[in-house]
């Protein structure tokens, strides 16, 4: 993957067939690859003057594959940062493996996933947040999703990454210059300023860490599961929110014997919605396998919807759940469900802040969804973080580690404190990619497709 003296050649759209397809060529000797595919009825020299060239594509006996257009890029205008030319095809598989194949005989090596991103990397054309965000992008599953990624893209978290990077430059160059030249007017920090300079440091980091927290939420999404006892409309609620009869609905107790999972976009947050067998006393085992799995899927519950009946009093059982609900590990939304049907009689028993509802009618699920944004992101509208992998949240968290003891150690001397400033340093440069190693490089790009 690191051997950036290769010519690499790749199908660079989508996998399948298409109406227009694009492979790729990029490395020192691109521009004599593609010349070796390519055919026109005009005279043409690469990388000529960036305007398409019509004409046809050839495979290894030079007999003609498909008829197209031909781009060529200089390394300052390439997205690899290196000599580039794509191919526009029609988006034929048999046509574009023959045409790889006859790149391959030219002197090309097939690229591997992620490698036209790394050596934009390599070639100073990225930062390593930036080449993740590319991923992410073309991961998307919702278009908040593609927003927060395309930001990332555009150099946002770089941005807000930088000013903290150079904070800590200059805390470690003014501590390394009071501890060595303690002797020097010019080099003396007054009282204080060192641990007032990394407490700045500190908020910022945690102001980040805090930021990513929501954006790993929308880059991921959540699973979010339906429970309650029987017969009280998770079901109901369910085919509501996926926005079809997706659920089996019936007035019958335990119609839901198992798990039934949908995807759907909660205001930009992609979540995975599983409604669950509800709970009661049986004899009957699939409907006991049912509950089994119920219970299953709610410890590994990133929020729960507990649903409670509007038209009769709450059971004991529901009292149990509601009491267990309050010590719960993650998020619980209680919704008080069928109050059009609900009898005219002082209200149920049900927590405060419960949500009511009724899935008969879409009455309240405004509300519902409101409330899973705001238990899932902390706020009731999803702003733009711009920190949202694990491995940014990983390494805020580190910096923020060392920032806070550095900030404790402050206080007894800059030497002390020196050591974890340096730290905080380190991580924050391999954050943004300045430094890593091949590990680090190879972890994060096979998870990119080919032809990217």
């Amino acid at each position: 993957m690191h051997d950036l003296s290769t010519t690499l050649a790749a199908v660079a759209s989508a996998p399948g067939r298409g109406g227009v397809a694009c492979i790729r060529v990029s490395g020192p000797d691109a521009y004599r690859v593609a010349a070796g595919l390519f055919r026109s009825k005009r005279h043409y020299e690469l990388p000529g003057d960036g305007r398409p060239l019509f004409g046809s594509f050839v495979g290894t006996d030079s007999a003609a594959l498909d008829h197209g257009f031909l781009v060529a890029f200089t390394p300052g205008r390439a997205f690899t940062g290196e000599p580039t030319v794509e191919l526009w095809t029609h988006g034929s598989p048999p046509v574009l493996q023959a045409l790889l194949r006859a790149a391959v005989a030219l002197g090309a090596t097939l690229a591997g996933p992620g490698e036209f991103t790394y050596r934009a990397l390599r070639h100073g054309r990225l930062d390593l947040p930036r080449a993740e965000a590319i991923r992410d992008l073309i991961d998307a599953r919702t278009i908040h999703q593609a927003r927060m990624a395309l930001a990332q893209a555009e150099g946002a978290l770089s941005r807000r990454l930088g000013p903290l990077r150079e904070a800590l430059i200059d805390l470690a160059a003014r501590g390394e210059a009071a501890v060595e030249f303690a002797d020097e007017s010019e080099t003396h920090l007054e009282d204080g300023a060192f641990r007032k300079g990394v407490g700045t440091a500190l908020h910022a980091a945690r102001s980040l860490l805090e930021e990513g927290r929501r954006g790993r939420v929308i880059r991921d999404g959540a699973r979010v599961v339906l429970a309650g006892v029987t017969n009280v409309g998770k079901s109901s609620i369910f085919n509501r929110l996926v926005g079809r009869d997706r659920a089996i609905v019936s007035s019958a107790p335990g119609t839901t014997r198992d798990t039934l999972e949908e995807t759907i976009d909660v205001a930009g947050i992609p979540v995975t919605l599983v409604d669950t067998a509800g709970r009661r006393a049986s004899d009957d085992a699939i409907e006991s396998e049912g509950m089994r799995r119920a219970r299953a899927a709610a410890g590994t519950a990133d929020m729960l919807i507990r649903v409670i009946d509007a038209t009769r009093p709450l059971t004991a059982d529901e009292e149990d759940d509601l009491r267990g609900d309050a010590a719960a590990a993650v998020p619980v939304i209680v919704v008080v469900n069928k109050i059009d049907a609900a009898p005219a009689r002082e209200p149920i028993a049900a927590p405060p802040g419960a949500i009511p509802l009724s899935a008969a009618d879409g009455e309240g699920f405004p509300s519902l969804c409101e409330a899973i944004v705001r238990g899932l992101a902390g706020a009731p509208t999803l702003e733009q973080p711009l920190v949202s992998s694990a491995r940014h949240l990983a390494s805020l968290d580190t910096i923020v580690t060392s920032l806070a003891a550095a900030r404790e150690s402050a206080g007894l001397g800059v030497e002390l404190a020196l050591e974890d400033v340096r730290s905080a340093l380190s991580e924050l440069d391999e954050l943004i990619g300045r430094v890593g190693g091949d590990d680090l490089y190879d972890r994060i790009f096979s998870t990119f497709c080919i032809g990217k």
